[in-house]
């Protein structure tokens, strides 16, 4: 028989009594150390007079590089009086030079401060954005000296070729020194950029990475900006084949006369006789053609057209025009001649040709002599203004002529027997009425 085995009998674990938290003691809670305030207020104070300590040096310094540029400038002033070279440096260069002694003295005068604010060998970190600053200062100053720079010797070399009388010469330099000026700003200016970016730390690592696809960038912005790139080299080139100077007398468009006044690297603006400005594209000279009337010289000859009657004295209205072109000073004294230019069956087409020094006072000329000769005309020869003839037949194998002033019947008829003929024209005039 079997005995049946008891079960364990489970033995109870040992309760765990929680041990209650100690109450929160408000007295008990950490505070701010006594001492944290004085040592904020003591860095504030600090810091502020570091400040003021590098702006007073700074300035100081920057005021010192002002007074040095100032008596530079007056010594070149006072050079100027003797020679008139330096007469556009002081023109130009005054301002840049001050602003650019004022900003290298400042600069100059961070770099002596900084080492006296340092502690331990080492310089507040502010300190180096503010010499950065500086540093962008100076090459912006330094920059803007150069352009002036261009802008004197701009002055110089015309002001050279001006004073030997040659106005070929003198508006092929200008326009030439125009171009290269505005040529050299473009390339200073981007230099000067160029420097401003590479003093950040970061931008000399992409600077590396941009020259590294600089010719893919080229391509693309050279398809984008083919039409400025396009004027820009237009304008190179008429700088340098010398095709249109500032002051040249064009004609463009076919009708369009004016004068040169400013040549760009994009555009040329043109002034015409009645002082309207008309900006032209670069790119229309050097593709279609125009008309240059001082391209080697400024004299010019302009002709004035005449149309009078068959009883024109020609030889008296020839001594007339000698007599009119003499006393007046539009004209050169090269040509003055009158010419028999064409002939139909009711005018004679006289051609007055004259010169002048340039196209303005031929064109001044040209209604001058037109005037004159019209005032004598009528005052000295009527006889000779232009009329219309008309033939009437009278009677079989016999005619009279009729003369008059204008269209129409005529007025006065001869006859035979010196009677005016009230019949009526039986044919047409000989030619039309030609304008005066």
């Amino acid at each position: 028989m079997t005995t049946p085995v008891p079960s364990p009998t489970p033995i109870p674990s040992p309760s765990v009594t929680p041990v209650p938290s100690p109450p929160l003691d408000p007295s008990a809670t950490p505070t701010p150390s006594a001492t944290a305030t004085p040592d904020a207020v003591q860095v504030v104070a600090e810091t502020t007079f570091d400040v003021f300590s590098l702006v007073w040096r700074v300035g100081a310094a920057a005021l010192a590089g002002a007074v040095i540029a100032v008596a530079l400038v007056f010594a070149l002033r006072v050079m100027s009086r003797r020679r008139s070279f330096y007469t556009h440096f002081v023109e130009h260069c005054r301002i840049p030079m001050v602003a650019l002694g004022a900003v290298v003295g400042g600069y100059i005068g961070g770099q002596i401060a900084v080492p006296a604010l340092s502690k331990d060998g080492v310089a507040p970190g502010w300190t180096t954005e503010a010499l950065h600053v500086l540093l962008i200062a100076v090459i912006a100053a330094l920059t803007l000296l150069v352009v002036s720079l261009t802008k004197a010797v701009e002055g110089i070399v015309v002001e050279g070729v001006r004073a030997r009388g040659e106005p070929g010469r003198t508006n092929r330099v200008t326009t030439q020194a125009q171009i290269l000026r505005r040529v050299a700003k473009a390339l200073i200016i981007i230099c000067g950029m160029v420097g401003v970016i590479m003093t950040f730390p970061a931008a000399r690592v992409a600077m590396g990475s941009l020259l590294a696809s600089a010719g893919i960038v080229s391509v693309v912005m050279g398809l984008a900006a083919q039409s400025a790139l396009g004027n820009v080299f237009a304008g190179i080139q008429l700088a340098s084949t010398d095709a249109i100077r500032v002051g040249d007398t064009v004609v463009v468009q076919k009708d369009q006369q004016g004068v040169i006044e400013e040549i760009t690297l994009t555009y040329v603006v043109m002034r015409t006789w009645d002082d309207r400005r008309l900006i032209l594209p670069s790119t229309h000279f050097t593709q279609n053609p125009f008309e240059n009337w001082s391209r080697r010289s400024t004299q010019y000859t302009g002709s004035v057209d005449l149309a009078l009657d068959w009883r024109a004295p020609i030889e008296d209205i020839r001594a007339q025009l000698a007599h009119i072109v003499a006393g007046t000073p539009l004209w050169d004294g090269r040509l003055a001649t009158l010419s028999v230019l064409d002939t139909s069956t009711a005018t004679v087409m006289l051609r007055i040709a004259v010169s002048g020094r340039n196209p303005l006072d031929v064109g001044a000329l040209r209604a001058h002599v037109r005037e004159e000769i019209l005032v004598w005309l009528q005052r000295e020869a009527p006889e000779a203004l232009p009329r219309t003839r008309i033939r009437i037949e009278t009677s079989p194998g016999s005619s009279d002529v009729a003369e008059v002033d204008a269209p129409g019947l005529p007025q006065e008829a001869s006859g035979a027997d010196g009677e005016a003929d009230d019949s009526e024209p039986t044919g047409p005039a000989d030619g039309p009425v030609p304008g005066s």
